[in-house]
This record gives structure tokens, sequence and C-alpha cells, in this order.
């Protein structure tokens, strides 16, 4: 009970609002607000009489236009991005930019419908084999890096490709029974369709009996949560994670330590890899899309914003969950505003800007104690008050 109310102090507040975490929250803030304050700017130039109302259905996700189901297409949109987020997140605590999540979603995405359409399995079984199909992908770059001394960002994206095509061939060739072939080889819809071998009801994510949420609604954004929670865990509060890290920023000190960098490496990018290809199983077993291996010759865009939601979430899990929301908002909200006037791809440059702005994040987190300390110094009169320690004396 005394621990209770020693949290609940004003001085502990004091601490962990003045907190190295806090401040780049604080510079999170800044970026997207200076982000959004210039979007809106260009909407007005484009169309001042509009531009307020579609701004607002812009930034609420067109909750206002779509009701209940959008609120049910952004959660559902939001759990793939958060784990695409994650999975970015992961790599780079341990110094590996995977920029090869792309591929490894596209593996994950294979593996779960292929499971779900041929094999007729339960979803948990489909998410397994999304994690496994996707963790063996984010695994190559891995060994040419550890072995072959080969960077692991050309070999990401050289991968990318590979995996899309690869996957699409396999569609078309060897899993014909995947994709309806008078229909741009799309993938069944294995959850709404009884005719011929696709029809697996149990390959679909349960939707809790939230039907007003919409039929694209399910269990992944709380699956999505708990991934990015444990990601948070393992990484800050465990040694294996202090491992992984210490092993991608100095390979030389943790080998004279006893600490195995390679095998570290591998794992590193197998999670990450297992991650980005669960966020495609969420994706593809929710029924939002079907995967077209005609028309699919581009990489799929969710795994490309997560890389975004890394750093609007200034590389924190937790922060990922806020930074996938957003992003989901927006997305779903550009859908809702006067296409003819502001596009869809309005939501882009918006977070395209935040991006370039969070890239600033020196510049920022410089910007927030100087603030604080300009607020603090109008209060005690010029009188500069002493830090506190971790106990809040």
């Amino acid at each position: 009970m005394n621990k209770i109310k020693a949290f609940f102090t004003r001085d502990n507040f004091k601490h962990i609002f003045s907190s190295n975490g806090a401040n780049h929250l604080y510079s999170s803030l800044i970026c997207v607000a200076f982000g959004l304050l210039l979007g809106f700017i260009i909407m007005l130039c484009l169309s001042p009489d509009i531009a307020g109302t579609d701004f607002l259905m812009l930034i609420t996700g067109g909750l206002v236009y779509y009701g209940s189901e959008g609120f049910g297409n952004i959660l559902a949109t939001l759990a793939p991005l958060l784990c695409c987020g994650v999975a970015i997140i992961f790599a780079y605590k341990t110094g590996i930019f995977n920029i090869g999540a792309a591929g490894q979603y596209t593996l994950g995405a294979f593996g779960a419908l292929l499971f779900a359409i041929l094999f007729k399995c339960h979803w948990t079984v489909c998410l397994l084999m999304a994690i496994i199909f996707g963790a063996l992908w984010g695994v190559i770059p891995a060994l040419l890096k550890t072995f072959c001394h080969v960077n692991e960002v050309i070999s990401g994206i050289m991968l990318n490709w590979i995996g899309l095509f690869f996957v699409n061939y396999s569609m078309q060739t060897y899993a014909k029974g995947m994709v309806d072939s008078g229909d741009s080889f799309q993938t069944y819809q294995f959850w709404l369709s009884s005719s011929g071998d696709a029809y697996n009801p149990l390959g679909k994510l349960p939707n809790l009996g939230a039907t007003s949420l919409g039929d694209c609604f399910s269990i992944a954004i709380f699956i999505a949560i708990i991934v990015a929670i444990i990601a948070f865990i393992v990484m800050e509060k465990t040694t294996f994670g202090y491992q992984l890290k210490a092993s991608g920023y100095n390979r030389s000190a943790t080998k004279y330590a006893g600490i195995n960098a390679k095998k570290n490496a591998i794992l590193t990018m197998a999670i990450s890899g297992g991650i980005a290809g669960l966020g495609a199983g969420l994706y593809y077993l929710s029924g939002i899309e079907r995967w077209s291996a005609v028309s699919s010759s581009i990489l799929p865009q969710v795994p490309w914003n997560g890389i975004i939601i890394a750093f609007i979430a200034q590389m924190n899990p937790i922060g990922a969950i806020f930074a996938s929301g957003f992003l989901s908002l927006l997305s779903i909200g550009a859908t809702a505003t006067s296409q003819s006037v502001f596009p869809k791809e309005i939501a882009d440059l918006i977070t395209s800007i935040i991006v370039y702005a969070s890239g600033l994040t020196a510049i920022t987190l410089r910007i927030v104690p100087w603030i604080k300390n300009k607020i603090q110094l109008k209060k005690t009169g010029g009188v500069k008050e002493l830090p506190l320690n971790k106990e809040g004396k």
C-alpha cells in the first residue's frame, strides 16, 4: 500500500515526466503535430471551403462517416501494421535494419493461406505457419550477413522480390488449389465459399461476437498488442534481450564476454521475420483482402508502413501501438474524404511529412528539455531546481 501511495506522489510524477522516455514521447508528438499542421495547410491551399470538414474526417479515421464498422476496420488494419512495426523495431534494437520485412510478410501470407485453403487447418495452425514461413525467410539475410559478410540491407531488398515472385509463381503452378483461375488468380474466400476445396470457416480469425464492427474485425488486434508487449519485455527486461542488443552494438565486446554473436544475429532475424509473417497472417486470415497472384506484382505496402511506425514510435514497441493506431486512423479516414479534391494519397503525404520530421529527432529531443527548462525558470522566478534522483529526492 505504501508503494502505491509513493507512486502517486508529486515528486514521482515529476521524475516520470522529465525522464528520457517522456522526452522521446514529447518528441514524437511534436513530429506528429508538425505533420498534421502542414497537411492541413496543404488542404487549405487546395480547397479552403471543405478543408476543415475533410481534415476532421481524416484524423478521426472516418468514424463519423463509417460508424462502428469504420472503427472495426481501423482495428483490423492496425494489427498487421503493429506487427510489422514491432518486427522492424526488434531487429533495429539489435543493430540490424530489417528492410526485408516485406519479403517475410509475403511468405507469412503464403504460409497462412496455404494451410487455410489447401490443408483446411484451424486458424491457430495457420498463424503458426505464417510465423514459421516468415522466420525462415528472415534467417536467410542473417546467414548471409553472419557467414558471408553480405549487408542485410542489400540481401533483404533482393529477397523481398524473390519472395514475391516465388509466392505468385507457386500459387499459379504448384498450389493451384489456392487460387481461382477465373478470378485473376485471387485466393479463394475460404471463410465464405462453400464450393470446391476452399471452404474452411475454421481458418478465419474469430470476431468474439462483435458483428457490429464489421466482417473484418477479429481477435487480430489483441494478438498484435500482446506481441508488442512481449517484445518490449524481452528487449528491455530480460538477459536474452540484453545479449541480443549487445551483440548488435559491439560484436567484438560480446565475443570477449562469451556471447555467441552469430547465433544471436540469426535468432534476431528469425524472431523479427516471424513477427512480420504473423502480421500477414493476421491480415489475410481476418478476411480484409484476398491475395492476387497476378496483380500482386508490387510488394505489399503494410511492411513498408511498419518502417514509418518504427520511426514515429522512436523505436519503442509500446509506442508502436499508438503509432500504428494513428497511421490506421489516417489510412481509413483518407477514404472518407472528398476524393475528387482530397484523394486518399493525402494520408500518405501527411505520414511522409511526419517521417521526415521524425528524422529530426536529435533536434526535437533538444527542443523538449529547452522548453521544459524555460517553463521551470518562469515558475521559479529564474531559480534553477536541482534534478530529482530515481527515488524522487
